[in-house]
């Protein structure tokens, strides 16, 4: 009989893109070709049938896609709460072996958990980033209180807790979550896919690729473009990427006057195509100041590209980048700090390389090696079949 994995997570790859759907979607491929059988239980947001094949992977609608953020950009509460209320009537997750569950929109854990124990399966819940009480509150206000609560109760609802970075696991064991029940595994790329992407002929200096949204701090590259132009360095960004600040966007670079010094690429569905314009690059620039993981830095690693990024508390973790080896590290939150640094590394360099073998720190990321530490883990827990 073959073995059977049940993925939760409102939002499906690739129906609706980013990164933590990106990794339970390659880790489930590696999954089919060591015979398990993968469902997804998530929002709809495909057209046709409810019940769809994509893949290997079977779709399961559990209920209508809806709006994840508001009108202010911040994801919606309600939609969390729908989603869990549409787990918790899924009784079939009784019959799964594994029930692997990314962390957000965390009420849909409680009832991962509840059909865990009722059935045979074990709920193995991807703990992405721990947010910690001045994130919670200054993304939600006193509604942030909520949020808190939930972090601290739900990221010990399983005795399976996945860390995607040291960084992470460091602060699961803050948290309270004991260290035998937490299982370390780093984000994943495609990296033969990377590697065969065709370089695009049109050449930029530096490439932001993510989600248009505040805590990515865009903005801070548009300001710090704009600082350089007043310098004399005159440096070209592509931005891939789409999401609500992206209007906001345009009209800062319109009035910060370096409309010709910027491209806005919106969404690019072929990853292919994604990848020949990062290697038309000749520097990722990561600014956020949430979330410890990016598969998007370890990618432009595998383009080629050296990572500039932030360093900061709530930032990319700190293993990722080695200073001068396949990055560099901007020490202070601010596009002034920003520009410093680009200046530095810019001025009077004409060598098209900022930093030699770069490729070398993303092979070890390869998804199937990703996906064989996962398969192993599960079967481990399948065979010890604790609580």
């Amino acid at each position: 009989m073959r073995r059977r994995i049940a993925i939760l997570y409102d939002c499906p790859y690739p129906f609706v893109q980013g990164g933590g759907q990106k990794r339970l979607f390659e880790i489930a491929q590696f999954l089919l070709s060591e015979g398990w059988q993968v469902e997804w239980f998530a929002l709809k947001y495909w057209e046709g049938p409810d019940f769809l094949e994509y893949k290997g992977i079977q779709y399961r609608a559990v209920g209508k896609g809806v709006d994840l953020y508001g009108a202010d950009g911040k994801r919606r509460i309600w939609e969390a709460l729908y989603y869990g209320w549409k787990i918790l009537l899924q009784h079939e997750l009784r019959c799964f072996d594994i029930i692997h569950a990314g962390q957000w929109p965390f009420f849909h854990l409680i009832p991962g958990r509840v059909f865990g124990i009722l059935g045979r399966g074990k709920l193995v819940v991807d703990w992405w980033e721990v947010w910690g009480q001045n994130h919670w509150l200054n993304y939600y206000g006193k509604k942030g209180i909520l949020g808190l609560i939930l972090e601290k109760i739900l990221v010990k609802i399983s005795p399976h807790v996945v860390a995607i970075t040291k960084k992470g696991e460091e602060q699961l064991l803050q948290l309270g979550v004991q260290q035998k029940n937490i299982f370390f595994i780093p984000n994943g790329i495609d990296f033969d896919k990377i590697a065969h992407a065709k370089k695009k002929t049109k050449d930029y200096d530096l490439v932001y690729m993510g989600r248009l949204k505040n805590h990515k701090n865009v903005s801070h590259i548009l300001h710090a473009v704009a600082i350089l132009k007043t310098k004399g360095l005159s440096l070209k960004l592509q931005i891939i990427g789409d999401g609500p600040d992206r209007e906001a966007l345009e009209k800062l670079a319109q009035h910060l006057k370096i409309t010709q010094n910027i491209f806005f690429h919106g969404m690019i569905k072929s990853d292919e195509e994604a990848y020949g314009w990062m290697k038309a690059s000749r520097l990722f620039i990561y600014p956020s100041t949430k979330g410890s993981a990016s598969i998007m830095v370890m990618e432009a690693n595998a383009c080629g590209l050296p990572v500039l990024a932030y360093r900061d508390e709530y930032g990319l973790s700190q293993e990722l980048i080695e200073e001068g080896e396949n990055g560099y590290w901007v020490r202070e939150c601010q596009p002034q700090a920003m520009a410093d640094t680009l200046y530095k590394l810019f001025y009077n360099n004409d060598d098209k390389s900022l930093c030699d073998n770069v490729t070398v720190h993303a092979q070890k990321y390869s998804w199937n090696n990703i996906g064989r530490e996962y398969n192993d883990y599960f079967l481990n827990i399948i065979n010890n079949r604790k609580c």
